[in-house]
């Protein structure tokens, strides 16, 4: 059975934490082993070839036409939103402490200025929505 994963939202909202209680393979933008875009996109699009794949592919995805855009190439079996209120990212991004804080907070603003619902993402709750027959999240 094939199972990838878009986790979106905002920066600091929970998604690295979220995917790797996942269980599942972590594609993360933020992770040290990606030192370009263009290889982490190389690595998305093997991604979408492979046809067994048990995968959590982390990114903003603000709109919807960003979050279609990234669950075809990757061909997202569940496309879901891990979101909080600005002010709790914002706090977990201070408490960090990276050298990228100001832009990262500053991402926060511009991600909730950006964001449409218009696909009905639904918001992640927990993994075992994977394991559900009815489940809403379900790509069709």
């Amino acid at each position: 059975m094939r199972r990838v994963v878009l986790l979106c939202g905002p920066p600091g909202a929970g998604k690295t934490t979220a995917a790797r209680a996942s269980g599942l393979e972590v594609f993360d933008r933020d992770d040290a082993a990606w030192t370009t875009e263009s290889q982490f996109q190389a690595a998305l699009d093997d991604l979408g070839r492979r046809r067994h794949a048990d995968a959590v592919v982390i990114r903003a995805g603000a709109t919807s036409s960003a979050r279609r855009r990234w669950a075809e190439l990757v061909r997202a079996t569940h496309v879901m939103l891990v979101l909080e209120p600005a002010e709790v990212s914002a706090a977990r991004v201070r408490a960090r402490g990276r050298d990228d804080m100001v832009r990262t907070l500053a991402g926060i603003n511009r991600w909730w200025t950006a964001f449409d619902h218009d696909d009905s993402a639904p918001r992640f709750v927990s993994w075992s929505v994977l394991d559900e027959p009815d489940d809403l999240g379900l790509m069709t």
